[in-house]
Parts: structure tokens; C-alpha cells; sequence
């Protein structure tokens, strides 16, 4: 039998049918084709491995350029204050701790509110942050509304009894009232009064807000709060005001200014305006 021959035979042992006309075909690999299916595993496994660390430098690299970009772009270059009167943006500003060229990312409301906090005499309102690099700053100034005498130093309040300034003098300044009667236990600049009848607190503010509201504080010289149930004031023309509790505030306030357009008028000064109803103000001459 020829080589030939043996060849096609072994192929007819190799091969043969089943049922339904399928084959059923029994292949061995040569050492050649085996090895060169192991080299291309091992290709394959290498360019998953490569395509793996090339995606790692690419989201380094990405980072990177993320960071710089924020270090870079987002930087803080102009603060616009919103809010302020009496002080100037510049002295808002470094209250704020807000200093040029820093990362806005890293600027919070929080530790704005805290620096702001270590300034008594501005509210901070709030704070707008407009990328890439512009603050709006949202501010109150504290007003002086009154003075006190308290242990021989004169004290100024704001209207909610906020101290806002020491004074070695006992001469008030002009143009707003002075609050006699505070049982104070203490007073301190950068506080609220502290005081033993919180009564009293809560009328002096009560009051004060009318005042600012009506736009009259200046047309008072003294405000008495030592009875709280028997609350009076003084109007610049020596007029001693009895508004009894801090109840109706707004229409007490009201009636005085009505009548004392009237008295002022006549010329009258001194007496006692009685304003407890305010619907039946009466004045009664000294």
C-alpha cells in the first residue's frame, strides 16, 4: 500500500457518520498550529494589558489637568459688596477674609459667616458665588439707634441692644435717645445687653423698631424702660410720653407724632402726653 494510500485511509477512520447525515470530524492539532494558538493568547492578553495602562495614564493625566485647571481657572478676582454705607467696600472685604487669587472652589458661606462674625458692626446677609472668579457679598450695617450710662461710661446700643461702642464721657450724642432704666447686669462692646428683666429688652427693641419704621428716633430724647408695664418717653421738646405696656406700639408711636405736630403748632412743651389708648391720645399741660 502506497504512503498515498495509508494516508486516506487513516482519513476514513477519522471521519465518519452519524445519524441524520451529520459528521462527526475528530481533529489533532500539530505542535505548529498549537504553538502558534498559545502566541496569539498571549498577544491578545498583552494588548488588554497595554490597552489597561494606557487608560490608567489617560485618567492620570485627565486628573492632572482637572487640578490645574481649578488652581488655575477658578481663581478669586473681584468682590462686589452689596448692602454697605457707612463703610467702604475695602473695609467690608477684609472683615469678609476674602483675599484675591484664591481657589473659589474652597470658599464656603460658612467660614464667610465666621470671619463676619468677628465684626460687630456688619450683619452678613449672604453670599453668590459667579465663576470663574467674581463674589457677591450680601451685608448689614449695624446703626447706632441709642446711649446708655452704665458704671460711669456711656455705651451705644443698636436696636436690638447690641453694644456697639465705649465711651469715657457722660455727654450722649445727639440726635438719638437716651434708654434710662436697663437693670443691666452687664455690658459688654460686641453683645447684647444683658439684662435681669428680658421685659425690658424686648420693649427697647419693640420701640426702636417703631421709631426707625416711622422715621422719628431723632424727635426723642430719653426712652424709660424701668417698669415694663409702664413704658415712657421723652420727645425733644420736653413732652414726657406714658405708653403703658409695649403692646400697640405702632399706633402709639403714631399718635404721638399726630399730636405732637399739633402742640408743636401751639408752641406748647413740657406736660405729659398720655398715649396708654392711642385712639384717645390727651395731653395735659404742666
Amino acid at each position: 500500500m502506497s504512503r498515498r494510500d495509508r494516508q486516506r485511509e487513516q482519513t476514513l477512520e477519522q471521519e465518519s457518520f452519524e445519524a441524520y447525515g451529520e459528521y462527526k470530524y475528530d481533529y489533532q492539532p500539530s505542535e505548529n498550529e498549537t504553538a502558534a494558538v498559545r502566541r496569539a493568547q498571549q498577544a491578545h492578553k498583552r494588548r488588554r494589558i497595554s490597552g489597561f495602562f494606557r487608560f490608567l495614564v489617560f485618567l492620570c493625566l485627565l486628573t492632572v489637568a482637572v487640578i490645574v485647571a481649578m488652581e488655575t481657572l477658578f481663581r478669586l478676582e473681584t468682590v462686589y459688596v452689596i448692602g454697605n454705607e457707612q463703610k467702604s467696600p475695602q473695609q467690608i472685604v477684609i472683615s469678609s477674609g476674602l483675599v484675591r487669587g484664591r481657589n473659589m472652589l474652597g470658599i464656603e458661606e460658612e467660614e464667610v459667616a465666621e470671619a463676619f462674625a468677628r465684626d460687630h458692626t456688619i450683619i452678613f446677609k449672604g453670599m453668590q458665588k459667579e465663576y470663574p472668579g467674581t463674589i457677591y457679598l450680601y451685608v448689614e450695617e449695624r446703626k447706632i439707634s441709642a446711649s446708655m450710662q452704665y458704671l460711669g461710661m456711656l455705651y451705644t446700643l443698636d436696636s436690638q441692644g447690641l453694644v456697639m461702642e465705649e465711651y469715657n464721657t457722660a455727654v450722649p450724642p445727639m440726635g438719638i435717645p437716651v434708654v434710662t432704666g436697663f437693670s443691666a447686669n452687664a455690658v459688654t462692646v460686641g453683645q447684647t445687653i444683658a439684662v435681669r428683666n428680658v421685659r425690658q429688652l424686648e420693649a427697647y427693641q419693640t420701640i426702636m423698631y417703631e421709631l426707625a419704621q416711622q422715621l422719628c428716633s431723632d424727635e426723642f430724647s430719653e426712652i424709660n424702660l424701668a417698669d415694663p408695664e409702664n413704658l415712657y418717653l421723652v420727645t425733644i421738646e420736653g413732652v414726657t410720653v406714658r405708653a403703658g405696656n409695649a403692646s400697640s406700639m405702632r399706633a402709639k408711636i403714631g399718635a404721638v407724632r399726630t399730636a405732637m405736630a399739633y402742640l408743636r403748632q401751639l408752641g406748647k412743651e413740657g406736660g405729659t402726653l398720655d398715649v396708654t389708648k392711642p385712639a384717645e391720645a390727651k395731653y395735659l399741660p404742666e
